[in-house]
This record gives structure tokens, C-alpha cells and sequence, in this order.
């Protein structure tokens, strides 16, 4: 339960690890229902290589499922195609504001229709999507890595709050730093530290979060996408 050698010899300069880590075992000894396991804990940083990192993608808290929480934010691991019925709303935003970046579909598009539509259009399944944007250098991350219940929301968020400022930091040092996209209220709270740290404010993209179509999606702007932002700004490939 540790990071690869790659990212610690990456991190060395911005944090202590060893207190870190002794700090990490300590939390984990005190959280009775740990996600994600603690082998899926830093699991996203096995998936690239901090200099493959071209954008990191924000979010809050991994999912409060075992299940779901993979160590990848946004990636809900009880989801083997866009078919299958989800206990969370997120990844059926994240689907919906896909389709409608390309024109299939609106804010009023019902899942059902988006489900649909993704087998027609032979939209990549999740457990595809993901390592699609993984193996472009979209480093996808939560404020907190670990969750361990509502009582212990604010412990763990706490926690992680030193290393994602070494993280940033240790990014922003190189030539080319990364875009950052920030999705939800806890994930905007970085937006000041990437700035200190960063010659390009343009390089922040703020937005809401997923689980809240109301927030990520607009009523009023029904062929809003926040993808379509997003693929202006990294140039990367979304679907």
C-alpha cells in the first residue's frame, strides 16, 4: 500500500513520505470501514507515469461502496456497460454530458434514451472509457483518496490535504504543467494553490460535479457539455 517508486522519487522534493506514510497507516488503523481496499488506494498512480500526466481531473471522495471505489475517481468498477443500473448518479451524468458534447443528446434526454443511444453509437464502456483517458495522461484523482464513512468525512479529507499540495507542486514544476479541471465545490478549493503555483491560471477549468446534473449539466442550455470545454482546452480525446 504504497505509491510506485516512480511517483515517490516525483513526490521526494515536496513531501516527507515516511511521515507520510506512517501518517497513512495511522488513518487506516482508525477507520474501521476503509474504500477503497488499501491495495486500490493509490492505484490511479500504477496507471501513469507523472511524466505522462497532461491533465488531472479533480473530484471529491471515492464512492461509499466497496464495490464501486477502484482507487480511479469517477470510475465506478460495478459498471461493466453503460446498461447496467447504477446506485449512484455520476456516472450516468458523465454519459449524458458525453452524448450531448457530440450532439445526441440534451439536458432533457432521459438515461433510459442514453443508454440507448450509447449501444447504437458503440460508445466505450466504462471499464474501456477510463483506461482511455488514463493512457492519454488524464490523471483522475479525488480530494480525498480514501473514505470512511460520513462520521470521518472532514478526517480524511484533512488527511490528504498536505500531499495534494505537494502534488501540485511537484506537477507545476515542470516545463509543461498539466491542465486541471475541477469538478465540485471541494475540488475548487485547489484552484489558489494551483494558481500560486502555476504561470498559467488559463490552465484551470472549473466546473460542476457530476452527481448533480443540475450542477454539471444546464436547464436552461440544454446542449451544454462540460466536455465540450474541456476538449477545446486539454485537446485530448474524451469518447
Amino acid at each position: 500500500m504504497r505509491l510506485p517508486t516512480n511517483w515517490e522519487y516525483f513526490l521526494k522534493k515536496t513531501i516527507d513520505l515516511s511521515e507520510f506514510y506512517l501518517n497513512l497507516d495511522v488513518l487506516i488503523s482508525r477507520t474501521k470501514h476503509l474504500i477503497p481496499a488499501e491495495e486500490n488506494i493509490f492505484h490511479v498512480f500504477r496507471s501513469l507515469a507523472p511524466e505522462d500526466v497532461r491533465c488531472v481531473l479533480y473530484g471529491e471522495d471515492p464512492y461509499p461502496r466497496l464495490t464501486s471505489a477502484n482507487g480511479v475517481a469517477f470510475w465506478d468498477a460495478e459498471i461493466d456497460s453503460w446498461e447496467t443500473r447504477t446506485n449512484g448518479s455520476a456516472m450516468k451524468n458523465i454519459l449524458k454530458a458525453l452524448l450531448v458534447a457530440r450532439g445526441w443528446a440534451d439536458y432533457h434526454t432521459s438515461i433510459a434514451e442514453c443508454r440507448r443511444i450509447a449501444l447504437e453509437k458503440k460508445i466505450k464502456s466504462p471499464p474501456q472509457l477510463f483506461p482511455f483517458w488514463l493512457k492519454q495522461g488524464v490523471l483522475l484523482i479525488n480530494t480525498s483518496l480514501t473514505f470512511g464513512g460520513n462520521g470521518l468525512k472532514k478526517t480524511h479529507f484533512d488527511f490528504w490535504h498536505p500531499f495534494h499540495r505537494a502534488l501540485i507542486r511537484a506537477l507545476n514544476r515542470r516545463e509543461d504543467a498539466p491542465v486541471y479541471i475541477l469538478w465540485g465545490r471541494k475540488a475548487w478549493r485547489w484552484e489558489e494553490e494551483i494558481i500560486n503555483t502555476l504561470s498559467d491560471p488559463g490552465k484551470i477549468i472549473k466546473q460542476g460535479h457530476p452527481t448533480f446534473i443540475h450542477q454539471f449539466l444546464k436547464k436552461d442550455k440544454p446542449a451544454y457539455s462540460p466536455f465540450v470545454e474541456i476538449r477545446k482546452r486539454t485537446g485530448l480525446k474524451w469518447l
